[in-house]
């Protein structure tokens, strides 16, 4: 349904802008215009109304491609994809999420970092230490952040409601409901995936904040911290 609408709303804009550039009472626009600039400006429209309605319908009856690994490889490409099902049916709320959470976790991260500096010299065995745990959290924490934005790049409004309706059409329940399972199962580990990340932020802004205490020294307290950032960075690598 989504899809026929876009369809429609495509069409209809290409329509109205033909007739506001070539009809006679508003800009009509035409090759043979004595202006060499009205001339060529209808030339170009024409060009972009015809890749707009040869495209544009092509890439709408294409559909979305899932993606791969390789087309994930930079912060601006894994926010790009995860924004691009902000505006699902289903999958809206937790695209949404993912976006916020993956800018906060590279601010967390950030913050851990400069507080390490400010606590520890340079190169010293501490600061190696720490730094290396907070960079091991926030790549796990990345690599996760892609695995979920291909999971939802195969992702379908259209289908995942065709599975929640499946007792009323006619093809067999049996296999519907495994294809459902497999919607559940990319979306619980989804799920998973974000409340990990969550605790994964709390711990990294825990640590900046106990570091950047003047008069906190390296205990038990931030050593615990180190161990619990180590789960989460492992239990991030395995969950899948």
């Amino acid at each position: 349904m989504r899809k026929t609408l876009k369809m429609i709303l495509l069409n209809i804009g290409i329509v109205v802008t033909a007739v506001v550039c070539y009809a006679d009472g508003f800009l009509g626009l035409r090759p043979t215009d004595p202006s060499l600039l009205k001339a060529g400006l209808s030339i170009l429209v024409g060009l972009g109304l015809g890749a707009a309605l040869i495209g544009g319908n092509y890439k709408l009856l294409q559909g979305k491609k899932p993606l791969k690994t390789t087309q994930l490889e930079s912060a601006s490409q894994i926010e790009s994809t995860l924004r691009s099902f902000t505006g699902s049916r289903y999958f809206g709320d937790l695209a949404k999420t993912g976006v916020d959470q993956y800018a906060r976790l590279r601010q967390s991260a950030a913050r851990a970092n400069q507080a390490i500096h400010m606590k520890f010299q340079k190169g010293s065995m501490s600061a190696s230490r720490y730094g290396g745990a907070v960079a091991a959290a926030e790549n796990a924490a990345v690599e996760n952040m892609k695995t979920i934005a291909l999971r939802m790049s195969v992702f379908s409004d259209e289908e995942y409601a065709r599975l929640l309706n499946y007792k009323n059409d006619d093809i067999p329940d049996d296999i519907q409901v495994k294809q459902l399972g497999l919607y559940n199962k990319s979306l619980e580990f989804i799920r998973h995936s974000v409340s990990v990340n969550e605790n994964l932020i709390l711990k990294l802004d825990t640590l900046a904040f106990e570091m950047s205490d003047a008069a906190a020294k390296e205990d038990t307290g931030t050593d615990m911290l180190l161990d619990e950032i180590a789960n989460l960075t492992e239990e991030l690598k395995y969950y899948k």
